[in-house]
């Protein structure tokens, strides 16, 4: 399979990459689980395939193309760093205020991206040359820092004035002094998603990190993507709020390989951190007191890379750009939800499964996808910030179930610590205890978000027990006290759903605390009426 891999990047680079004047362009293979994925050095995706979509390698296709944008203001002028069917982006790291492949153009294979999985040694050139230097992670021994079981990492800036835009792209970009530090990672496994989502999960990380003397306000993160499933013109993008999470859907029965349609997203894991007292954020894997992760502040659906209009076309220019990532049109008005007639800033994040909201209602393009953004924060300089998403594909009982199973996996990767899905080695199935009684549950308790979230008046709970156990799942208001107890009886083990109604209750933030057996969790939720 790498061979064909390796050919269709050939082929692509050399298309697209070639208006790109001193630039070494390196990518290397994901390929430790279900989903196989090129990544390059220049913060480019060049391809996703999911091996339990079909036999025939060809029809395995997922995601055509993905990276990473910034946007924000220095002074009185707005940057933008940007992926999106190009890059903006140079290989390698900042050095001395000047961009790699410009100061040091002699050293540019060590801009590659390097390839490490769990067990190897020096005898790896990626292993053994390990950029430290560079920034890339360790662990407590000085070696490589795996995640997962195989990771990939490369460096990358945003400063090189050498690098060309797109030919469709309608103004030059002007170089600002940010680097980012990719990492893309993977569990080992061959499984489906019914036995375990890591083995069809994947997960991508970014330091951000300001060389400059000057600070960016403003700053918005931003990733977009090109996912290409099904004949192409079924890729309906669609946002989900409530599991931060957007998406690609299909209106089709059945795919022209005569199999079900999967739905392919992204959920957004660990977002940018801001300044919030009392709370605590996760900052590269890390608690961070006194911070909070930003969620998803606004979504764009693409409905095709020559896509007309001001709601469903890709950013064309600078202005376009910094207008979308703040939730507006393309000129920079308020989005209307048609079935609403109120303002969003996630246009599409209607229901598709219950046909309820707004939702894309036609054919795509080849180049359908979306772009979401989370924001502003400020980067001041030599500040850092980080953010984390999984790509995670989903196939169901029919095409509509595929969305169903999707959100299931997005449910299970945010209510799961940063630990257990760098480091975890427990599988995680998507369970119906109703369906399969037999199946093997994990073996650690789980707690889910309520969703939805915030809620009026009806939200469900989920948990997930590994064992059999006195259960006790009780919710209390922001001062401690007991509001409603929904179990409290011997339960086997199995996954489980509550339903809460809070009707009586004021408006407010409220806890709901999991007990059994010596493990206790909690989590917030909130009432809005």
């Amino acid at each position: 399979m790498k061979k064909y891999i390796t050919l269709f990047n050939i082929i692509f680079v050399t298309v697209t990459f070639a208006q790109n004047h001193n630039t070494f362009l390196d990518e290397d293979t994901l390929d430790v689980n279900n989903v196989w994925l090129r990544s390059s050095n220049v913060g480019q995706c060049h391809y996703a395939f999911w091996q339990l979509l079909d036999n025939d390698f060809f029809n395995q296709f997922i995601v055509f193309d993905h990276g990473p944008w910034l946007l924000g203001k220095v002074g009185e002028d707005t940057v933008l760093s940007i992926s999106q069917w190009f890059s903006s982006y140079s290989p390698g790291p900042i050095i001395n205020g000047q961009p790699a492949m410009l100061i040091h153009p002699e050293d540019s294979l060590r801009y590659r991206v390097y390839n490490v999985s769990k067990g190897d040694d020096s005898t790896n050139i990626d292993y053994a040359e390990w950029p430290v230097d560079f920034g890339a992670p360790v662990d407590d021994e000085g070696n490589p820092l795996i995640l997962g079981d195989q990771t990939l990492w490369a460096a990358f800036n945003s400063l090189d004035s050498t690098v060309t835009n797109s030919i469709w792209w309608q103004e030059d970009l002007q170089p600002f002094p940010v680097e980012f530090h990719q990492t893309v990672f993977a569990r080992e496994g061959m499984e489906n998603d019914e036995q375990d989502i890591f083995a069809n999960t994947v997960f991508i990380e970014w330091e951000i990190i300001n060389k400059g003397n000057q600070q960016i306000d403003s700053a918005i993160f931003g990733f977009w993507t090109d996912i290409d499933f099904d004949d192409t013109f079924e890729n309906r993008p669609g946002a989900d709020t409530m599991r931060q999470s957007g998406y690609c859907w299909s209106d089709n029965l059945i795919t022209p390989y005569d199999s079900i349609p999967p739905a392919v997203g992204y959920c957004f894991l660990y977002g940018p951190v801001v300044p919030s007292i009392g709370s605590t954020a996760i900052f590269k894997g890390r608690p961070l007191n006194n911070y909070k992760n930003l969620q998803l502040t606004s979504f764009r659906g693409i409905g095709d890379d020559a896509w007309p209009g001001l709601i469903y076309s890709p950013a064309r220019s600078l202005r376009t750009a910094w207008n979308i990532a703040r939730g507006f049109d393309s000129q920079g008005d308020l989005i209307i939800d048609p079935t609403t007639n109120t303002p969003t800033k996630f246009p599409l994040s209607g229901d598709p499964v219950t046909g309820n909201g707004w939702t894309f209602n036609s054919e795509t393009g080849g180049g359908a996808g979306f772009v979401f953004f989370s924001g502003p924060f400020t980067l001041a300089p030599s500040d850092t910030q980080w953010a984390m998403v999984a790509l995670i594909p989903a196939k169901g009982e029919s095409n509509l179930n595929s969305i169903t199973q999707l959100r299931k996996k997005a449910e299970i990767l945010l209510s799961l610590p940063y630990d257990s899905l760098a480091f975890g080695s427990v599988h995680y199935p998507i369970t119906d205890v109703k369906d399969n009684q037999n199946l093997n549950y994990p073996s650690e308790y789980i707690l889910f978000q309520n969703y939805p979230n915030p809620f009026n008046p009806n939200t469900k709970i989920d948990y997930i027990l590994p064992q059999a156990g006195f259960v006790n799942l009780t919710v209390y208001d922001l001062l401690g006290k007991e509001v409603e107890v929904l179990k409290n009886e011997e339960q086997k083990a199995g996954k489980y759903e509550i339903n809460f109604n809070g009707r009586n209750l004021a408006s407010g933030v409220y806890f709901f605390t999991l007990r059994v057996n010596d493990f206790i969790k909690t989590k917030k939720m909130v009432f809005m009426k």
